[in-house]
């Protein structure tokens, strides 16, 4: 409904040394607040501070986030749901990415919470949530304390920080290579290469199989004439998600291994694992490794080893 009508207001761009609040009225953050540090020869030390600088930066959007909502037009805008920016981003095409992000928190993300506890925000149905629950949540944020506003914005471990870092290393460290991020959906799976998930589904009915129980690869690069599929992840403790992660290198350099057994070519595969507790289980994967062109190592090694190939 109708496009967004903000009123005229103060930007907070970022949070000074000391604590303070710095506002400016026409310049702020306006690409996507991931912050990529790689000058650590550690592969996890990496991931682990640029997941803290990236949450750090995540703020400095959320700030400006919540400032829009609170000056918004609610009479030009009766209709929280039918919220648009369009002239916004036609304006200011660099912005489209945090108009995407404000329209998210406005429909889904403070709407979600308001609703998990709507009798206590005083509300006799979550359907009945309005622009004053919104505006007001938005209020509430923007007066509490950074160390608190913090735990309301994007958190870095949902937005792929951990590959890019990694990524980020291969391009820096390996300067003969040139490494970039694989199209979603491609496998290596029992040996063979599937340029899309409906492929790999195709290939397991045919054999009476269900379920996709393979991750995709991450990263693709090209050194000195090879091409290099890699599946990379990041595992600090062990539990939960982080145990899956050794089941899913497990089965993606067992295919690789397969691969290459059955193709004489220059593809190689290499699992780029970091974060102490895969790296302390490296050594049962490597024991999985037959060929010299299926490598497992953190990044470190997967850049050293990379570095001796002519």
């Amino acid at each position: 409904m109708g496009k967004c009508v903000i009123k005229n207001v103060e930007l907070l761009i970022s949070i000074d040394h000391t604590g303070q609040r710095v506002y400016q009225s026409s310049r702020y953050k306006k690409i996507m607040p991931v912050v990529i540090y790689t000058d650590d020869e550690s592969g996890a030390q990496n991931i682990d501070i640029s997941r803290q600088r990236t949450n750090t930066s995540n703020l400095e959007w959320g700030i400006r986030c919540w400032r829009e909502i609170i000056a918004i037009d609610t009479e030009a805008n009766p209709n929280f749901r039918g919220i648009n920016f369009a002239e916004q981003i036609a304006d200011n095409p660099d912005d489209r990415d945090f108009y995407k992000y404000v329209s998210k928190q406005i429909k889904e993300t403070i709407p979600s919470r308001i609703k998990k506890n709507y009798i206590h925000y005083g509300l006799d149905d979550p359907a009945n949530i309005s622009w004053l629950e919104i505006i007001r949540m938005a209020q509430c944020y923007l007066g509490t304390d950074p160390w608190l506003q913090i735990s309301f914005c994007m958190d870095s471990t949902r937005q792929s920080v951990d590959e890019q870092v990694q990524r980020s290393m291969l391009n820096r460290y390996v300067p003969d290579g040139d490494f970039s991020k694989q199209r979603q959906g491609v496998y290596v799976y029992n040996g063979t290469i599937y340029n899309s998930k409906a492929e790999l589904e195709a290939a397991l009915r045919a054999n009476g199989q269900q379920n996709v129980d393979r991750k995709d690869i991450d990263t693709v690069g090209e050194l000195h004439g090879n091409t290099f599929q890699i599946f990379q992840k990041y595992a600090k403790v062990a539990g939960g998600h982080q145990d899956n992660v050794f089941t899913e290198a497990l089965h993606f350099l067992r295919d690789s291994e397969l691969y290459v057994q059955n193709n004489d070519d220059n593809i190689h595969f290499v699992a780029q694992l970091d974060g102490e507790y895969i790296e302390e289980r490296t050594q049962d994967l490597r024991n999985e490794i037959n060929s010299d062109r299926v490598f497992v190592g953190n990044s470190s090694e997967v850049i050293a080893w990379m570095n001796q190939i002519e």
